[in-house]
């Protein structure tokens, strides 16, 4: 079992909080809320489960697993909100909000770009396609000193929201990924009253704390503005895990057909937790999906040593042609199942491509021991990012056919433990926005647990700075993140490059110069 312990200071006073489970993924700051709520006097009530009525800003429900919490749940209409998963509570209030200035603008409804680009040489503004879809990005990086950030808010009120991204050509329309099955848009700064996809019905419910279950991953056509396809990845209510295309509604851009189109694969949930979650397409147009070791304790890691068994979509990245579905697209382990792009993962719950380099980026969340973030290079594929052989630079298990020494484990870039209350890495994105021209280039990422957030880049195989347990700089006090964010479930860019952070509490922040 793994052991996390926090510490509240309050009017000089210590009252030190331990708790065991399997909070691996994205849950137990919110696990221990409630107690800090009443240890510090704050103007919240939390109720984890249950089905008592709740009321409060925005409504009740959502800002913990399996039921209600502050901030409301975001709303289908005005005055009334509910929690998701079996037992929780319903609210009162105003429903969604929505903070100041939404969101940058991109190509189609933004500034145009200056300069042409190379792509991937990463010279000027460039129009990319493929690794995040197309929009106007800036290549360029001129260097110099990162200035002062802050987190603007952009929209609150949202139920357990776990990934926010744009359409690949227009960044003024961001999409949430609520964890119940709702996806809700964002469209002129105001969060739409009418989700623009609800599969709540299909998706497995919350149904306690440190439950990672849900709507997990959504990524866009790169045509979308023309074919209005996108693609889901959730816990089915019949424990699978599914791959599934929907299509934006013809009558309206703000809706999508509730019916599927397809569903591309599915495989059986194995305990429930290390689902992995990420969805995004790749600079060579293919989509590729993060695929969790299927669960298990910490205590016995790995038990159906799915890390290193190529014949399964477990502990994967996974890449699928989307458009000759379901012929493999050529390039893939060979060997084993015919998706299989990378391996050895224990649950790559958020990765991204740099969309002018194309460089892969994995945030692989760990167990007892090590978070990581794992590097692959343009196009290369076919790493062994070692689990369960290793985590971190640890020998885990010594007895799967392969050394812990061997040169086929691919280390990671980054790797961090939980001695500083960390717990449980976002994978997040290299910068390629125009409002801070001095952080493009840079990779930012961040911990659940801790709500700390770093950043550093990595070139032509060598990461600075260079020490794997040099995280890089630390941009929480700056950001003012560990005071700000409940729960760091992830980070989002839109299609002109900006970035973003989903507090799973129930709001989205973009990161902007002060």
């Amino acid at each position: 079992m793994r052991r996390h312990e926090v510490e509240i200071y309050t009017k000089g006073r210590v009252v030190r909080i331990v708790s065991y489970g399997m909070m691996d993924q994205k849950r137990f700051l919110l696990s221990f809320m409630p107690i800090a709520a009443a240890v510090v006097g704050l103007s919240f009530t939390l109720n984890g489960c249950g089905s008592d009525e709740n009321s409060g800003p925005g409504g009740s429900g959502g800002a913990g697993p399996g039921g209600t919490g502050t901030g409301g749940g975001a709303t289908t209409g005005p005055g009334s909100g509910s929690g998701s998963g079996p037992g929780s509570g319903s609210g009162s209030g105003p429903g969604a909000t929505t903070g100041t200035d939404a969101s940058a603008t991109g190509s189609g409804g933004g500034p145009a770009a200056t300069t042409s680009g190379t792509g991937g040489s990463g010279a000027g503004a460039t129009t990319g396609t493929g690794a995040g879809g197309s929009g106007t990005i800036e290549c360029d990086e001129p260097g110099g000193t990162v200035p002062p950030l802050k987190l603007t808010e952009v929209a609150s009120g949202l139920r357990s929201p776990v990934f926010v991204t744009s359409e690949p050509e227009d960044a003024s329309r961001l999409y949430v990924v609520e964890q119940g099955g709702t996806i809700r848009l964002i469209s002129g700064g105001v969060v739409q009253s009418t989700p623009f996809l609800d599969i709540t019905a299909q998706v497995q419910q919350i149904q306690y704390d440190e439950d990672e279950r849900g709507l997990l991953g959504l990524a866009f056509h790169p045509d979308y503005a023309t074919n209005g396809r996108f693609f889901v990845y959730h816990n089915t209510r019949s424990r699978t895990l599914a791959l599934r295309e929907f299509k934006r509604s013809a009558s309206n851009p703000d809706q999508a057909d509730a019916a599927q189109v397809r569903e591309l694969f599915s495989f059986p949930v194995l305990v429930g937790n290390h689902n992995g979650g990420m969805l995004a397409f790749g600079p060579d147009g293919m989509l590729y999906v993060g695929v969790g070791d299927g669960g298990g304790d910490t205590s016995n890691p790995d038990p159906d040593n799915n890390g290193q068994n190529i014949e399964v979509k477990y502990a994967k990245i996974l890449r699928v042609d989307v458009d000759n579905h379901p012929t493999p697209p050529a390039g893939n382990v060979a060997g084993g199942d015919p998706f299989v792009w990378n391996y050895g993962l224990r649950n790559p719950w958020r990765f991204s491509f740099d969309r002018c380099r194309g460089d892969l980026y994995i945030g692989d969340v760990g167990g007892r021991l090590f978070e990581e973030i794992n590097v692959q290079p343009r196009g290369e594929g076919h790493k062994n990012f070692g689990w369960s052989v290793t985590e971190g630079d640890v020998c885990l298990q010594s007895d799967q056919g392969i050394p812990c020494t061997s040169p086929m484990i691919t280390p990671p870039v980054k790797r961090y433990d939980h001695d500083n209350g960390d717990g449980s890495v976002t994978g997040g994105y290299v910068y390629r926005g125009s409002k801070i021209p001095a952080l493009r280039g840079k990779y930012l990422y961040g911990d659940f647990a801790s709500d700390r957030v770093w950043m550093f880049t990595w070139r032509d195989g060598v990461a600075t700075p260079s020490s794997p347990t040099d995280l890089g700089t630390q941009l929480s006090q700056d950001l003012n993140s560990v005071s700000t964010i409940e729960g760091l479930a992830s980070f989002g860019e839109d299609a002109a490059g900006e970035l973003y952070i989903v507090s799973y509490g129930g709001r989205i922040f973009r990161i902007d110069p002060e």
